[in-house]
């Protein structure tokens, strides 16, 4: 059996890097800005559109990049992500823009052939039916999931009305074994002396 690599699900949430085709930008961007989504606390998506943008996106130790077209990066700019991924164990996600087939590209001499051939088991094809339909699906779960939270706040109510009835009051303090048995005693002694005085 062969190995095909890495699914577009798997891709969208984990580490590895890859290359992203078909569709147009914008389309690459949204798969771009789902993926920077998996990793929402590393900080948000970090576009490079030209070489001095790229080298200082890969001097970062997480979040996601996004070259929105590798090949306008030349051999220079890919010969820095292939040294990025060999060289560096932390490193931030790199999701790798083409307008066209990685395999086209290669044939026209664009694409440095040790960057396509570390990243073949990492490719999503927007155009690819299957990896379409299953990127619609995930996004209606989001959705719904979204909707389904939102049905849980209650919607007459504004955020200050929320933000009052947090308030109101605050919780009672925990007070230790010791201390109630402190404050025992001497709530005990100062009534012993109001009798004594009567």
């Amino acid at each position: 059996m062969e190995y095909r690599g890495y699914s577009e699900d798997e891709l969208v949430c984990n580490r590895a890097a890859l290359l992203l085709y078909g569709g147009d930008e914008i389309d690459r961007r949204a798969w771009a800005l789902e993926a920077a989504g998996s990793f929402a606390s590393e900080g948000p998506l970090v576009e490079a559109h030209s070489l001095p943008e790229l080298e200082a996106a890969l001097q970062r130790n997480n979040g996601v990049v996004f070259v929105p077209a590798v090949l306008g990066a030349g051999f220079e700019g890919q010969s820095h992500i292939l040294r990025c991924m060999h060289e560096r164990e932390e490193r931030p996600k790199l999701i790798l823009g083409l307008s066209m087939n990685p395999d086209d590209a290669l044939s026209q001499g664009i694409l440095r052939d040790d960057l396509a051939y570390r990243l073949k088991p990492a490719r999503v094809n927007l155009d690819d039916p299957s990896v379409f339909s299953a990127i619609r699906a995930r996004r209606q779960r989001a959705e719904e999931a979204l909707a389904a939270a939102k049905t849980l706040v209650p919607s007459g109510l504004r955020q200050t009305q929320l933000a009052a009835r947090m308030k109101r009051k605050p919780a009672p303090k925990r007070v230790s074994r010791a201390k109630r048995a402190a404050r025992k005693k001497s709530s005990s002694k100062a009534r012993r002396k109001t009798k004594k005085k009567r």
